[in-house]
């Protein structure tokens, strides 16, 4: 009787360990459409002013060095005003866009959704919780209709 306990016991730390481990690896949500990633963050490049625009931001970025790529999110957040969504990074990516936010506090960043949904965040303080929200207020509405779509929400 005894020795069927301590293999039922280690059967069921096992199972609960598998099951632990499958949670982590399959528990990231993922888009339904393609394997191109969610968000990319890039570092502004200043250009020379275009005529007849000197007074707009002269920006750009460059596409092959994105410094921080998003491919799956822990969890995906619609706001109650239908139109807004709140991300929340898995582990890794929670830590390197804190890192990231860190790096660039008072600096510009520009967050790629794909080559028409493009947005360029002031980062004021670092993000250490791991949550990104894109929303009208945030001057964000059309990452987070962006991401609506893509998720299938």
């Amino acid at each position: 009787m005894v020795r069927l306990y301590a293999i039922v016991k280690r059967s069921l730390v096992a199972l609960t360990l598998f099951f632990s481990a499958l949670a982590v690896t399959l528990g990231d949500l993922k888009p339904n459409d393609s394997s191109a990633p969610i968000l990319q963050y890039f570092a502004p490049v200043q250009i020379a002013p275009r005529p007849g625009h000197e007074d707009a931001p002269n920006l750009t970025f460059d596409q092959r060095k994105p410094l921080f790529t998003i491919t799956s999110v822990r969890q995906l957040i619609p706001h109650r005003d239908g139109k807004g969504v709140t991300i929340i990074l898995n582990e890794k990516d929670k830590q390197r866009y804190a890192e990231l936010t860190r790096r660039f506090k008072g600096r510009l960043l520009i967050c790629v959704a794909a080559t028409d949904v493009i947005s360029i965040e002031q980062i004021t303080s670092p993000a250490e919780n791991g949550m990104i929200e894109f929303s009208n207020a945030r001057y964000t509405g059309h990452i987070a209709r962006y991401l609506r779509r893509r998720f299938g929400m």
